[in-house]
């Protein structure tokens, strides 16, 4: 579904490459969970699929094929996306912001039908926010907003999700949520790639994990062979260890940063 071959990626006013030699094949169905410090390249790779962001070196390629070769709005039908901050400065009512997530399938200066507004209804459901169908989206909390935003993206009905930080901003109980979505949507087949720095996250929610630091891949696998604290250490520049410490995704013990962090113990906070 998803491929990277070689790439290096540099912003125009960038002195060095934010993604370096990057190769990387996402099979149809999985869940990718790109892990890795702020600053490492994880959003850069998204936008690079989304082709938003053209290689200086290598390709990218979607359903086998380059993403400089598809339209946009073939793009749009092919492959959904939650950035990790949007500013929403009209008071559209919740409904109506998720509606937009049908915009590729609707021919120029259509109205989604009653089908589109089911679809937008079973996706806000789907998150458990149902009853925000009617509310403001600009009178929401950061973390509500979060959800809506992911409903416009399950509304999409793209066969690849891409999503960047999905649980940033959520209390435990909706992060959880959000977790459980992304194993349900590949259950219906689609493939899922986001970002994060949460190990239990990414121990919970995916499939595979590729560790990310200075825009160059450090290991590739299944979360159980590649969340060590030793990986873990040399991927985040600082020790960690296992422990009881809480977590909404995991029981038992978890994985945590040394030294004492709060919560889940899954990233230094």
């Amino acid at each position: 579904m998803l491929e990277y071959r070689q790439v290096c990626l540099r912003y125009p006013e960038g002195d060095r490459d934010a993604v370096a030699g990057f190769s990387l094949s996402v099979p149809e169905g999985s869940v990718r969970a790109l892990l890795g410090p702020n600053g490492s390249g994880k959003s850069t790779l998204l936008l690079a699929a989304l082709g938003w962001m053209r290689p200086r070196a290598g390709e990218v390629l979607l359903a086998g094929r380059p993403v400089s070769a598809w339209s946009p709005g073939e793009r749009a039908r092919k492959a959904a996306h939650l950035s990790q901050i949007e500013r929403v400065s009209f008071t559209y009512e919740v409904l109506e912001f998720v509606l937009m997530g049908r915009a590729p399938h609707l021919a120029p200066l259509a109205e989604p039908d009653e089908g589109d507004e089911e679809r937008a209804r079973a996706a806000l459901d789907a998150l458990g926010i149902g009853d925000f169908a009617r509310r403001h989206v600009t009178a929401l909390s950061g973390g509500e907003l979060q959800l809506v935003r992911l409903a416009r993206c399950l509304v999409q009905e793209a066969p690849l999700v891409l999503l960047d930080e999905p649980t940033a901003a959520l209390d435990p109980a909706n992060a959880l949520r959000v977790a459980d979505a992304l194993a349900s949507l590949a259950r219906e087949g689609r493939t899922v790639v986001f970002s994060t720095h949460d190990a239990a996250l990414a121990a919970y929610a995916s499939d595979s994990v590729v560790l990310i630091r200075e825009g160059r891949l450090l290991a590739s696998g299944p979360s159980a062979e590649i969340l060590t604290p030793e990986l873990l250490s040399r991927t985040f520049a600082v020790p960690f260890g296992v422990s009881g410490a809480p977590s909404p995704f995991v029981t038992g013990s978890s994985i945590r940063a040394a030294g004492g962090g709060r919560g889940s113990g899954s990233w230094p906070r």
